[in-house]
């Protein structure tokens, strides 16, 4: 297992099959609202997993929760993402570290692949994380079963 500290924050422990990904890779990505990131893969598994975070000014982080932040992320991506097949499964929360990280999980296709995303926000104090999964469609039950596993071993610095 690994363990990396985000942002002098979050600690996220994932299995050694993950690597980093590398500059050149991270390149094709746009983190959200162009926040600092961190981006780890499974290339056996199909699995992606990109971090990351900003810090809200003060108002803002005591008006919004990360509910109110999923959805502002679910409705920036559904029209651009329509044209890869894009289908809102649903809104959801799960667990990160003890925190509650409310988010959505949504289906599409690339090069006729069927893929799935899970798109969360947690807030903690006045910095809100966005926290994007990528799985195979097909593969979703495994790929849901590790990523249970990192969330629920996350631990956030006092």
């Amino acid at each position: 297992m690994s363990t990396l500290l985000l942002n002098k924050e979050l600690n996220l422990t994932y299995p050694e099959s993950f690597v980093e990904m590398t500059q050149e890779e991270l390149k094709r990505y746009k983190f959200f609202e162009e926040a600092p990131g961190f981006c780890i893969k499974d290339e056996d598994r199909h699995i992606m997993i990109s971090v990351s975070w900003r810090q809200a000014n003060p108002f803002v982080a005591m008006l919004a929760g990360s509910a109110d932040i999923a959805k502002n992320m679910e409705a920036k991506i559904r029209k651009p993402m329509g044209k890869f097949g894009y289908h809102l499964e649903g809104f959801m929360n799960r667990q990160i570290g003890g925190k509650t990280a409310d988010g959505y999980r949504y289906t599409y296709k690339v090069q006729d692949i069927g893929m799935m995303g899970e798109s969360l926000s947690v807030k903690s104090g006045s910095n809100f994380y966005y926290i994007h999964s990528y799985f195979r469609k097909e593969l979703k039950e495994e790929s849901l079963s590790v990523l249970d596993g990192i969330f629920e071993t996350a631990t956030w610095e006092e």
